[in-house]
């Protein structure tokens, strides 16, 4: 045998050794095992048969009294008194006094061009009771009215001429208690424009607030607590005078 052919049958046998080594050589060896398919689709058909089942339905709970927790859910998250407001809440709980809905309010209407102003004070610091009120209110033909206070008004207007209402806040009377009721002064007021003449109105209220502080013991202020004078009552006819005038020229 030729010593060629000799070292090539060497050569192939020993590739054939290696490969035998290399392939029975590590019998411990595990393979990884192939997923079938049959393995990946039971989580699917699972799945599906989960989706398909109903589920339990669980009710809110606000989490007062018992442990705070439900199905191993955390019981940390404690009801608090701010988580109530933002729950839906569509109707009063039981035993609760239904509220009826207040009536709308008319719009209020346009402000008035002016108000005038008197103010009767009580002299040497004595009081108005409310009897003594009543009395100067009937003589007057004062009412008592709208906002808790007096008013003169016309027939068939609504809007009141001139009105009386307390000095003291909130300027209200109360009805129900005149037997308590005392008062250091009072206040006349008419706006304009007004159901009467500018000039008719003002003369109509400084009528009736001389005529109440006879009645009263009372003295008669402008709307700066001054005393009222003849001066003053003239500057405020001619004003009124004016007015009336202006608005005659415009047509109302």
């Amino acid at each position: 045998m030729e010593a060629s052919t000799l070292r090539w049958i060497l050569i192939v046998a020993g590739l054939v050794i290696i490969g035998l080594i290399l392939l029975f050589g590590n019998p411990e060896k595990k393979r990884k095992p192939r997923a079938s398919r049959r393995s990946i689709d039971k989580p699917k058909a699972r799945s599906k048969r989960k989706a398909s089942e109903p589920t339990e339905r669980r009710e809110p709970t606000l989490g007062l009294g018992g442990s705070g927790a439900d199905d191993g859910e955390d019981g940390d998250e404690a009801f608090s008194p701010g988580d109530q407001g933002e729950l839906p809440i569509e109707g009063a709980e039981p035993g609760e006094a239904e509220v009826e809905p207040e009536e709308p309010k008319a719009p209020p209407g346009p402000p008035p061009d002016r108000i005038i102003t008197l103010f009767l004070i009580a002299r040497d610091n004595h009081l108005i009771t409310g009897a003594q009120l009543l009395e100067a209110a009937v003589k007057t033909g004062m009412d008592y009215g709208q906002m808790s206070i007096f008013h003169r008004v016309v027939e068939g207007d609504s809007r009141p001429v001139f009105s009386m209402a307390n000095a003291a806040k909130p300027g209200k009377f109360d009805r129900s208690a005149w037997h308590e009721f005392e008062t250091g002064g009072l206040v006349f007021f008419t706006t304009l424009p007004n159901p009467l003449p500018a000039l008719d109105a003002w003369d109509a209220m400084l009528a009736t607030a001389r005529r109440m502080a006879e009645i009263l013991n009372a003295e008669l202020q402008d709307e700066k607590h001054n005393p009222f004078s003849r001066r003053r009552e003239a500057l405020v006819r001619e004003e009124m005078r004016e007015y009336d005038r202006e608005r005659k020229a415009r047509g109302e």
